[in-house]
């Protein structure tokens, strides 16, 4: 799991820098946080999470109906990354218009809150790791939520 998980929190990185240095924030707060009130095994847990993110849904051999994700911001990226050996699926997401093709070793990002998604059966076995924030961690933790991640042209911004 660390392998992918810093693959994952390299691209969120580059994606959206904000909600990035937001849930590192978060979890170091969580772990001082533990600390102070002596729950050492939490702390223990906190060191080995190798992801930034605050929570994985792990789904294997379904499909998944159209759906948002609530527990999120609208402002924030959820990961969602796919393995294993299957046959062709298909992630639709339906109030952007998009159905594609989605093979083992894809990974797709956006606003799990905002884009209406779904996954199609395929056949073989197929697993889905879903990378997402939980806000009720970072509220808990008192730490400012990142906006919405902003595109600066690399050519337009050049001096």
């Amino acid at each position: 799991m660390q392998r992918p998980a810093a693959l994952i929190a390299a691209a969120l990185r580059v994606m959206h820098p904000n909600l990035y240095w937001s849930s590192l924030a978060t979890k170091l707060a969580l772990g001082l946080w533990a600390a102070d009130k002596k729950l050492d095994e939490m702390g223990d847990r906190l060191r080995e999470w190798a992801s930034i993110f605050t929570a994985l849904a792990i789904v294997c051999n379904l499909c998944s109906p159209m759906h948002c994700n609530p527990l999120s911001r609208p402002q924030w990226f959820d990961v969602m990354t796919t393995f294993s050996n299957y046959g062709v699926a298909r992630m639709k997401m339906l109030n952007l218009g998009i159905e594609s093709v989605y093979p083992a070793g894809s990974m797709v990002a956006g606003s799990g809150r905002i884009m209406r998604h779904g996954l199609d059966m395929a056949d073989g076995d197929r697993t889905a790791w879903v990378w997402y924030m939980r806000d009720d961690v970072h509220e808990f933790m008192d730490i400012p939520r990142a906006d919405y991640s902003k595109y600066w042209s690399l050519v337009t911004d050049a001096q």
